[in-house]
């Protein structure tokens, strides 16, 4: 193992653009030295790896940057035995937090991984680690390619959104009790503080937003009430992985107990919002939301149209938050508008 060390001081080959340095995120520094986050990670995984195993050549690329909040970054590792006659190439996935929240992600995946998400074609990563010093989550490769870029690429990804919702359906029904308790008052503060974000950028939107949340509060009152169960709560395209059969829920930072009608309806509304985005129109792939839709309502043992009605329009506000606040992307005022009115439409 000590030579896996010293080979990783030797190599950490960075292809991204120079990295920003982030204070807010303690392990930051380390991504400027990639040699010395592979020393890190390889120290973290000699358990899971062979007594003769040495590294050959790594490869650090960070995938994305939440300033002050997180990096993702993928490591790919060289491997080979002892005798220099077997060669594995190993992708991993590490988290850099600001903090300790990935030590509850890294939980979180722990209890999926042993309530039936190990194994079979509806799964989660493998957790490999956590690094409390400087708040490193490390998570296995998983395979695959987006459902959201299968979206856009316009396959036919009908049998995807019914898997897509198995495995949401086994998230729901599987038991994990970790998480906070989540209710709709957290939600209602978070969509508050939205709307000054958003109607500082862009005023016109205000007597809508002031609309929309007054109508959620008061549709607040009448909606049922739910069990809490197991929820992503960033449940989305962007979150799955297609690899055949196989899909593979990714990103638990949101995870908690709510009302799982909440995710069904963040999903709709993700899916919709892709048409709106890249082509113009909500309704680009109702047909494929609408599927997804009714697979999780044929297995789901109790299935509220209201709550999931009522949760699409708060979805629709977080998503004109998203765009005006986030992604800015072009037209983004009047795509802020259509997702507001869509959000009063679902009240």
């Amino acid at each position: 193992m000590r030579d896996i060390l010293q080979a990783a001081k030797r190599s950490g080959r960075n292809r991204s653009s120079p990295v920003p340095h982030d204070p807010a995120i303690p392990g930051s520094a380390l991504l400027r030295r990639p040699a010395q986050l592979v020393e890190v990670v390889m120290s973290l995984l000699v358990d899971s790896l062979d007594s003769d195993s040495r590294l050959l050549e790594s490869r650090v690329d960070i995938l994305r940057h939440a300033p002050g909040r997180r990096y993702i970054v993928e490591v790919e590792l060289l491997l080979g035995g002892g005798r220099g006659d077997h060669i594995e190439r190993r992708h991993i996935i590490t988290k850099l937090y600001s903090s300790d929240h990935g030590a509850k992600v890294y939980q979180t995946v722990r209890e999926l991984w042993s309530h039936g998400f190990a194994s079979g074609h509806l799964t989660v990563p493998r957790p490999l680690a956590y690094e409390p010093a400087l708040k490193l989550l490390v998570l296995d490769w998983a395979r695959g390619e987006s459902l959201r870029s299968q979206l856009l690429a316009q396959r036919d990804v009908s049998q995807a959104m019914d898997r897509a919702a198995q495995w949401l359906l086994k998230l729901h029904s599987c038991g994990v009790q970790g998480g906070r308790r989540y209710h709709f008052s957290h939600h209602l503060h978070t969509l508050t503080q939205w709307k000054q974000s958003v109607t500082e950028v862009c005023p016109e939107t205000d007597p809508l937003f002031v609309h929309v949340l007054a109508r959620l509060k008061e549709k607040a009152l009448t909606v049922p009430d739910q069990e809490l169960t197991p929820t992503h709560r960033d449940f989305s395209p962007d979150h799955l992985l297609v690899n055949e059969e196989k899909i593979t829920g990714l990103d638990f930072d949101e995870f908690c107990q709510y009302d799982p009608a909440f995710d069904v309806a963040h999903f709709v509304a993700h899916v919709r919002f892709l048409g709106l985005k890249f082509f113009g129109t909500l309704v680009e792939f109702d047909h494929l939301a609408d599927r997804f839709q009714a697979s999780y309502k044929s297995g789901a043992g109790d299935y509220s149209a209201a709550r999931v009605r009522f949760h699409q329009a708060v979805a629709y506000v977080k998503l004109a938050y998203i765009v005006a606040m986030v992604q800015r992307p072009q037209a983004w005022r009047r795509m802020a508008t259509t997702l507001l009115q869509e959000a009063q439409r679902f009240m």
